[in-house]
């Protein structure tokens, strides 16, 4: 995991049909709209919060997907979000990145997560179940009216 940058795959990722299903369009067509979106967002996220988005890479540097701590207003813990690139689901990629995160959360000064998943996608709720995640309610969240599930994490220890 590296702190995000600029990387091609991070701008098929953003533009594929599951990123958009489950995580939103984030009208990024183009490599200078992926540009303008992390520096705007994600690095941004790291400089004012201490912590953001990674993404996930191969040892060749080939960009899997994306994992870090988002700030939502409307839930009281850091977000726990993920997001692959077709192809690579089902192979423990994001499994072992926000493992890897969840068990160093405490260095971010961070003592408690909360996660959020359509209701319908499965393959997150397992994942987030394996990190110890248990869901807690349904909300409504950003004035989209769309339901997600949240989640907090269970017997969160300090490392």
């Amino acid at each position: 995991m590296e702190q995000i940058s600029i990387h091609k795959g991070q701008h098929a990722l953003v533009n594929q049909a599951d990123f958009i299903k489950y995580i939103g369009d984030k009208a990024i067509y183009t490599l200078d709209d992926a540009k303008d979106y992390i520096e705007q967002s994600f690095i941004a996220a790291h400089k004012n919060q201490g912590f953001g988005p990674y993404i996930i890479t191969l040892y060749n540097d080939v960009v899997v997907g994306v994992v870090g701590l988002y700030k939502r207003s409307a839930l009281q813990y850091p977000d726990l979000g993920f997001a692959l690139v077709s192809g690579f689901e089902k192979k423990g990629y994001v499994f072992e990145a926000a493992n890897v995160l969840v068990q160093n959360i405490h260095k971010l000064g961070v003592t408690q997560l909360s996660a959020i998943t359509s209701t319908d996608n499965m393959a997150s709720q397992n994942v987030l179940a394996r990190l110890g995640f248990s869901k807690v309610g349904v909300a409504v969240i950003n004035n989209d009216k769309t339901a997600v599930n949240v989640f907090l994490l269970n017997n969160q220890s300090s490392g």
